[in-house]
């Protein structure tokens, strides 16, 4: 299969009829929000496209999408790469009461007026949720992995008192 660029959108219910599959690069440059979320991005993204008709006669699509970033290292500072790995399943849905009964194991996703998904948007959407809440570097490729992380020493723990001894006394009363 050749790659080609990835399309903005298709129209998801001819391409599941069709079972059609998408294996395409998407330039970079198109994705504005993880461009700001990270330092940069290495390459242009590998995306994967599989659109299919299942048993209950849903019309689903699955996907893959994969790229290196480059974040900075919460615990050193320093750039980092990372690997962003997303693999996604979707059925389009047009209101509220098709994703109401849709089985668990599909992610709804509206189509447009055209009926036809932004394929684009997906694929960003998933790169941003793989992204790490905190980046770090592994422990032992960070500079400051072999440092101790907590600060200052523990005090040994004091007797204290028990704030219900107080109506322990009152019951004895």
């Amino acid at each position: 299969m050749q790659k080609v660029k990835l399309p903005i959108s298709v129209d998801s219910v001819r391409a599941a009829n069709n079972r059609l599959e998408i294996e395409a690069s998407l330039d970079k440059s198109l994705l504005s929000r993880l461009r700001e979320s990270t330092n940069s991005i290495h390459s242009d993204i590998d995306t994967y496209f599989a659109f299919d008709v299942d048993q209950q006669k849903l019309r689903i699509f699955k996907g893959k999408a994969s790229v290196a970033v480059e974040l900075t290292c919460q615990r050193c500072n320093e750039p980092m790469t990372y690997q962003c790995e997303a693999e996604f399943t979707y059925c389009p849905v047009q209101n509220k009461e098709q994703e109401n009964n849709l089985p668990d194991v599909y992610e709804p996703i509206y189509y447009d007026e055209n009926g036809e998904v932004n394929l684009h948007q997906i694929v960003e959407d998933e790169l941003l949720l793989t992204l790490p809440q905190i980046a770090k570097h592994a422990i032992e490729e960070c500079k400051y992995g072999n440092y101790e992380s907590s600060f200052g020493e523990i005090e040994e723990e004091q007797e204290r008192p028990n704030p219900f001894d107080a109506l322990a006394q009152l019951k004895l009363k």
